[in-house]
């Protein structure tokens, strides 16, 4: 498995935690978050938290796709 960075403490703790937000209203509107976030989750309660930090991580780096190829969101296939 090919293991990036996580969410660093660097840079806006404002964007961080509205990205945290985002992730959390978009698991009730979009199924690619939702099989992300179940993903990360793996069936625990005491893992609630890191798998939204990774699903915010993801969203923010699927946004930064956007914004450097000048493209439309997309979404993206859920893989299962």
């Amino acid at each position: 498995m090919n293991r990036l960075c996580r969410i660093t403490k660097r840079g806006s703790k404002l964007l961080r935690s509205l990205l945290v937000e985002v992730s959390w209203v978009g698991l009730r509107h979009n199924p690619w978050l939702r099989s992300l976030y179940e993903r990360m989750n793996r069936g625990s309660k005491t893992r609630k938290k890191i798998a939204i930090v990774a699903v915010a991580r993801h969203l923010a780096i699927y946004c930064w796709a956007m914004l450097r190829d000048g493209t439309k969101w997309r979404q993206p296939c859920t893989t299962q």
